[in-house]
């Protein structure tokens, strides 16, 4: 690591382990991004670093070492490829692919948003969801500022990627987070009921997730406001949201169906797989109505 026995002074022009740091573009609760080069690699990177300092949160430490364990494990175009990573001892940090563009985020302040492009964003989240799974990763924190964009040819947005796996659980690796803390893991207004209850491995967690985010950017509201106590989590065990067509009149009643569905305190009641509430998401006219669609 750049000759050093230890960290070294983070600003721009400072060398890690080859990789020169540019531009310091976040500071997030527990990490910094930096845009680095290496002389190895043409793509653009990202240089996650944790926030460490004296007295730092423990979850900080053990979640930048379960997102070390699991991003090299991960494939395909729903996940930033990764490049490199460094320790405890020395730096820690992680490599990956910068993706151009922002994330989710800034739409939730324009929502409501078109029923079409809720729908689209919907179906491309499910996929990248149902790939994550496939590859044996729950992400548990799924919200607008964890999910990008890739683009195609022209510039359009094309597949979804997930990011930031440091509350994630991998079913093949010890579950890090399950054994060091006795407090919910996430991110209080999409957190499912069972994660309130300490489930770490229901992968029909991050479709409440994902609901709890098509809800918000359907209606311009959070179907269970912004908690931040655990009696205020808990709510959501058993309070019903207002269905969405009672906020906004011109969402279809399959929209509803779908929305009201992927809010369901209990897991057993959503859609089975990410894979199928992409399918009913891209093909309404085959979703099957229920007494939820018509919720008022």
């Amino acid at each position: 690591m750049s000759g050093s026995a230890g960290p070294v002074p983070l600003q721009p022009g400072a060398v890690v382990d080859g990789f020169r740091l540019e531009e310091h573009l976040h500071q997030g609760g527990m990490a910094n991004l930096w845009r680095v080069t290496h002389p190895d690699h043409a793509q653009p990177m990202l240089m996650k670093l944790p926030r460490i300092k004296g007295g730092e949160d423990p979850a900080t430490i053990v979640g930048f070492e379960v997102e070390q364990m699991i991003l090299p494990r991960l494939q395909g175009p729903h996940v930033p490829r990764y490049v490199a990573q460094g320790d405890f001892t020395a730096q820690p940090y992680l490599v990956m692919e910068q993706l151009p563009g922002e994330s989710l985020r800034p739409r939730l302040d324009r929502a409501p948003l078109p029923i079409d492009e809720v729908v689209t964003i919907g179906a491309k989240v499910a996929t990248a969801l149902h790939d994550l799974h496939r590859q044996h990763v729950i992400h548990l924190d799924v919200k607008p500022s964890n999910i990008l964009f890739r683009r195609d040819a022209e510039g359009r947005e094309a597949e979804a990627v997930l990011v930031d796996f440091g509350l994630s659980r991998h079913d093949h690796l010890p579950d890090l987070l399950d054994e060091e803390f006795t407090l919910p893991m996430g991110t209080g207004p999409y957190m499912s009921p069972e994660q309130i209850q300490f489930v770490r491995d229901e992968p029909r967690s991050d479709l409440y997730a994902l609901g709890v985010m098509l809800y918000h950017l359907t209606t311009g509201e959070r179907p269970f406001g912004q908690p931040t106590s655990i009696a205020g989590l808990r709510q959501r065990l058993y309070r019903e949201p207002v269905p969405p067509r009672v906020l906004r009149p011109d969402c279809p009643p399959w929209l509803q169906e779908i929305l009201l569905r992927c809010l369901e305190p209990r897991a057993d009641k959503r859609h089975d797989t990410a894979a199928q509430l992409a399918f009913d998401l891209m093909h309404p006219q085959q979703v099957p109505l229920t007494a939820r669609a018509e919720k008022r």
